[in-house]
């Protein structure tokens, strides 16, 4: 019996956005791809996108978060063109499909200006992300994974992960991260208001937040079984 065809390859003219990025601040890239969708009159909107990707300090968790801001705003990533090996094996991890070389001429870019934030460093493990605010005496656990806020986190919260917490929003609750001992967890917190913080156990209390890092851009990580809060610029 002759085989049926079932599948019929085709090559189509489809246009295929690739956006170019230029920051890691996932606040400003959010701001933008809403700007970029609002201005665009509509063709954007579920329409392709490859992502393009030279930062070389760009992290997964960063890609992370951009491919779901762009979901959320109707965009259809497809997959990423990059010569950072962290982010290829993210999107094959993810089903992305990887394009080997950098566009010469790109339609769209991205320009927002570059940022030195640098987000914690995520193993390959899908992220928890959430969108909207978390409400006060809200809990959040994000298990076996790192946690994303994109919005803010109200007083009492709890914010609780296995990995690492990202707050890009302003952070009023209280942060557990690496809380089944990972010591190499981080936090990093847009606006820094938080009450408590605490890394694999290792926990400091604010009664009044100090003036030289409240609402400031702050990155904890443990050392010698100490937290260090450093100010990002």
């Amino acid at each position: 019996m002759e085989q049926q065809t079932l599948i019929e390859p085709q090559i189509q003219n489809e246009a295929i956005w690739t956006l170019k990025i230029l920051s890691q601040n996932a606040s400003k890239l959010f701001d933008e791809v809403v700007r970029l969708v609002e201005n665009g009159n509509g063709q954007f909107k579920h329409s392709a996108v490859i992502l393009e990707v030279e930062n070389k300090y760009f992290q997964a968790n960063e890609l992370a978060v951009l491919i779901e801001i762009l979901t959320q705003n109707q965009m259809v990533v497809i997959g990423v063109r990059t010569q950072n090996q962290e982010l290829i094996d993210f999107a094959k991890f993810s089903g992305l499909a990887v394009f080997d070389n950098f566009a010469v001429a790109l339609t769209q870019e991205m320009q927002i200006e570059k940022c030195p934030i640098s987000a914690p460093k995520m193993e390959q493990r899908l992220p928890k992300i959430v969108i909207g605010e978390v409400a006060e005496s809200e809990q959040v656990l994000s298990k076996d994974s790192d946690l994303i806020l994109l919005g803010s986190v109200k007083a009492n919260a709890d914010v609780i992960a296995h990995g690492s917490v990202s707050a890009y929003r302003e952070m009023q609750g209280n942060v557990f991260a690496g809380i089944d001992g990972d010591e190499e967890a981080t936090i990093f917190m847009n606006e820094f208001s938080a009450k408590l913080v605490s890394i694999a156990g290792v926990y400091k209390q604010f009664e009044k937040v100090p003036a030289k890092l409240h609402a400031r851009s702050v990155m904890v990580d443990l050392k010698d079984g100490k937290l260090r809060f450093k100010i990002v610029t």
